[in-house]
């Protein structure tokens, strides 16, 4: 399980390709949807998921939740993810913008005054890191 930022002085061989796996652990419940994902570059992230190099809403399959993206390249990458309770699509906030549903990112970065910057998810994905454990945080009960 990887749980910090990965170092960038590590060289990784992009042309190798395998699975990475996702998996969600601290779910409330396993109502809805689990919404993520997966930027390659700080543009887009965490929820312009028409920028993400891979993105959809996925089953809970189980607590902890495992999500899988086939055939992706050895690097660095950041994931955001959402429990979509309701599944309306969104990610529902209250009046002042705080999420009613659970969020997480890789690297499990304190969510402290808003997301976390994408240099604090960025995790490798390689031979020695194919999983990245991401724990759900549900900020309003």
């Amino acid at each position: 399980m990887q749980s910090s930022s990965a170092p960038r002085s590590v060289t990784l061989d992009s042309t190798v390709r395998s699975t990475l796996k996702l998996e969600l652990t601290g779910l409330r419940n396993q109502e809805g949807v689990i919404c993520a994902a997966l930027f390659a570059s700080p543009d887009g992230y965490p929820n312009d998921s028409s920028k993400a190099i891979r993105s959809g809403c996925f089953p809970i399959n189980g607590n902890p939740c495992l999500l899988e993206f086939a055939d992706l390249p050895y690097g660095f990458y950041a994931a955001s993810v959402h429990h979509d309770e309701n599944m309306d699509g969104e990610l529902n906030c209250n009046a002042l913008g705080i999420p009613k549903e659970g969020i997480g990112f890789s690297g499990n970065p304190r969510i402290w005054k808003g997301v976390p910057p994408f240099q604090r998810a960025e995790v490798e994905f390689s031979d020695r890191y194919p999983m990245i454990t991401i724990t759900m945080k549900y900020l309003l009960r």
